[in-house]
């Protein structure tokens, strides 16, 4: 089973000690298609780099995962875009972005090959992809030739407030994609989901019968997966956080390659969907052990070890 991710790449610049940064590729459709790929699934990514240091970097570091990235644009024209990543004690992260003339904001319908689009099995994306009106356009193009062509759809919207002119904006634009009926899969947190709702359930009421699964993370607590319209509570393990970058992504790259596994999703019983939330928890978790993203994901055997 293919899985494409289409979105922003870039470099996390983590905060080790005061005024010191440490580059690690990051972005998170990349990050969901490294986890893909590193717990054995068949992951492609669509984006664009700049052709300098970072994207070399960025394109080393997903083809050592096994990422396909023959739909990674390498252009001239602009500079890989950047992310400077300060954690707080808890291990928590606030952003600050170089991007408006990020080499991903300006990938063209044009420059991608839409057979990859086409092929595949499930089509993940995120809302970054949207924030600017040239990136929107792409977005939307590639959501309509997936639905065409019968891929399942996952969503992670990962809300990040300095990339938007404003939150009403955002709030607006992050939901279009789930009321017009492109998504299959919705993945949110639980701050993402505060932003439109009091809780998860009511904003469920919502958007039930826009999509088939509904997933929500909870951080140490767990998460919620809703499903064929029930909702379930799943656990996750205890462990050290040392950095929270990536986890969602890790979850979500984990979640996504074992759904792949028994498309189409209604197949699955409330049994599977609830395991696989296992196994997608404690992927984000043992992430969370490491600082960065894609060098954080965990080996498959050690998340079916604390399984």
């Amino acid at each position: 089973m293919k899985v494409v991710c289409y979105g922003e790449v870039l470099i996390d610049f983590l905060n080790v000690k005061e005024n010191l940064f440490e580059a690690n590729p990051g972005g998170a459709p990349a990050n969901v298609a490294a986890a893909i790929s590193k717990f054995g699934g068949t992951s492609y990514l669509i984006s664009q780099v700049g052709n300098d240091m970072f994207g070399k970097m960025i394109i080393d570091s997903l083809s050592a995962c096994g990422v396909d990235i023959s739909n990674v644009k390498i252009t001239d024209e602009y500079f890989t875009t950047l992310a400077f990543v300060k954690l707080d004690s808890r291990g928590e992260r606030s952003f600050s972005f170089s991007r408006k003339y990020g080499a991903d904001v300006y990938l063209r319908v044009e420059d991608i090959d839409m057979n990859i689009v086409k092929s595949a099995d499930i089509f993940h994306f995120g809302s970054l992809s949207m924030t600017y009106e040239q990136n929107k356009r792409t977005t939307l193009e590639l959501l309509k030739i997936a639905r065409q062509s019968g891929s399942t759809i996952s969503y992670d919207p990962n809300y990040r407030s300095s990339l938007w002119e404003s939150q009403k904006k955002a709030l607006e634009t992050m939901i279009e994609p789930v009321e017009n009926g492109f998504v299959d899969i919705l993945k949110m947190s639980e701050e993402e989901v505060l932003l439109y709702e009091k809780g998860a359930d009511n904003f469920y009421n919502r958007i039930k019968d826009k999509v088939k699964i509904f997933l929500v993370t909870l951080g140490e607590k767990g998460s919620m997966v809703f499903f064929k319209g029930k909702s379930y509570f799943v656990d996750t393990i205890k462990v050290d956080v040392v950095d929270t970058t990536g986890c969602g992504d890790c979850f979500v790259g984990m979640f996504l390659h074992e759904i792949s596994k028994s498309l189409p999703v209604e197949n699955l019983s409330e049994d599977e969907i609830v395991n696989i939330v296992k196994k997608a928890n404690i992927a984000g978790a043992l992430c969370a052990t490491k600082k960065g993203a894609i060098p954080a994901i965990p080996e498959y055997s050690e998340v079916l070890e604390r399984l």
